[in-house]
This record gives structure tokens, sequence and C-alpha cells, in this order.
């Protein structure tokens, strides 16, 4: 009987070169997914793999983008300026529209359907404002893989969220940060999931209330995942966690760093693969 393996792919923001180096420890020591199921950042790492390649090959060409979006800037470290501009009602749609043409050029275009990557299944997750459920985009076939990336990680203050059908669809990681729950409905049997939550939430340091906030963010997050793994296990699906986090934290918004993530979350995963085999 198949495994359905699945790689989940969590958010967290500039922190996903992280799981760029975890995911090609993990295609070095042989696995090989059969569904990719990510939130925010790791909803951009997971269709870029089903795009190029969930093997070694579509890794190197990840590595790559992260050097491009490093240069982009497409996420605006003035966080003070950019939320009291969101909680004045202007909604940032420039810089959505900046990270959707970014898509477009990586070849991720308006015509793309989940149903058109026959190697991989690609689920990406996004969170419904209305409705308070989170969204799996893939579970139709015919849906669009650029609206699934846009919703997922549409983070405010950065991005807006994306409008359907009367919904306004935001960051998966508001209700799934790490999309345990939302692999069990794809079919999951088995999971490896890259956590990137990390108690610096933002920025790793502020002052005043900042940090406080952070801290309960994280906590909300931890709690959450917590929950989805109890669930799997409930199920009798294992889930081979992996922590990945960087010292000291990065911002969110900051892919400056991204080749001494990518390496830390290469060597994070490679510590714990030992284990995973020997689980399995």
């Amino acid at each position: 009987m198949k495994k359905h393996l699945a790689f989940v792919l969590g958010g967290g923001g500039a922190r996903g070169a992280l799981q760029v180096g975890a995911l090609r420890a993990l295609f070095e020591a042989g696995f090989k997914p059969d569904l990719l199921v990510g939130t925010s950042i790791g909803a951009a790492n997971a269709a870029a793999l089903a795009l190029w390649g969930a093997n070694l090959a579509g890794v190197e060409a990840l590595e790559r983008q992260y050097r491009q979006v490093a240069q982009a800037n497409l996420m605006d470290p003035r966080l003070a300026r950019i939320t009291l501009r969101t909680l004045s009602g202007r909604q940032n749609h420039h810089a959505s529209r900046q990270v959707e043409k970014y898509l477009i050029t990586l070849g991720i275009t308006p015509d793309i359907r989940f149903e058109d990557f026959p190697h991989v299944r690609l689920a990406l997750i996004g969170a419904d404002l209305k409705t308070g459920e989170p969204v799996i985009y893939g579970q139709d076939p015919r849906q669009s893989v650029l609206e699934g990336v846009m919703a997922s990680i549409a983070i405010p203050p950065w991005f807006a969220p994306v409008e359907k059908d009367g919904h306004l669809i935001m960051d998966g990681g508001a209700f799934s940060n790490l999309p345990v729950e939302p692999a069990l409905k794809m079919g999951a049997k088995e999971i490896i999931a890259l956590d990137l939550n990390d108690p610096a939430f933002f920025s790793g340091s502020g002052p005043g209330l900042l940090p406080d906030l952070e801290q309960l963010l994280f906590f909300i997050i931890q709690r959450q995942t917590a929950l989805e793994i109890a669930l799997a296990k409930a199920l009798k699906v294992k889930v081979h966690y992996i922590e990945l986090r960087s010292q000291p934290p990065i911002p969110v918004w900051d892919f400056s760093n991204y080749q001494e993530l990518i390496q830390t979350g290469y060597e994070l995963a490679s510590r714990k693969i030992p284990g995973i085999k020997k689980a399995r």
C-alpha cells in the first residue's frame, strides 16, 4: 500500500530559506513526497517545487530564486508605517501586485492549475475571514495555483487579502501555520513537517509591547500545531516533526541572510533524518 508521504511546509516569511536547506537534505537522503502542502512562504516553496520538480533540481532552482527575492525587497521592513497604513483602511495592493508579477515571471502564470502537476499533488492553505475556516487550494484540481499562492502569502500588513466570491482570504498561518490537518484532508498517510515558528515572530527584537505580542503569537501557533499533530496521531498518521530556527532570529521580511539560513536548515534536517529513517 502506498504511503502517501506529504511534506508539510509551515509559514515564516524569510525564514522559508531554512526549509530550502531542509528540503535539500531530505531529497539527498532519498525522501520523495507524493504531496506538498504549504502555508504562506511554505506555500510559495511548495508551489515552486511542484513547478520545477520535487527533487534536488527543484531545490537548486528554488535556491537561485531566494537570491533574487533578497534583491527585490518584496516585504517593506517599515512595520510601524505599513501597519498604520493598513489600520487607516488602505490595503497594500501595490505590494501584492509586485509579488504577483514576480510569481508570473517564475512560471506560476494565471492559467496554471493544480491538475497540471502530474508528478506530485499540491495544496496551499489560506484563511477565510468570513467563515473562520482554512481554505485548501488544490482540493479542486481546476483551481488557479497563482491565486492559491497569493492568498496563502497575504499576511497583513504587507499584502492585501484576496477577494473571492464575497470572501476575503488571507495568509493561511492565521488558522494553520503548519498545515498538518489540511495534509490529512488531502489523504496524507505519513508526514514530514518543517516548522518555522519562532518566538521572535516578526522582528527578533523590539521596544514596548511588540516582544510580548510576538511571544503571544508564537504560543498561539505552537498550540495550534500541537493540536494538529495530536489529530494526526489519533488517526494513526505518523508525523516526523523538524523544528527549523536560526540564531539569531531573522525578521520575517529580511531575505538578505538566505544563504546562512539555507545552510542552517540543511544541518538541522540532516541531524533529524537518521531518526526519521529509524521511525519509518
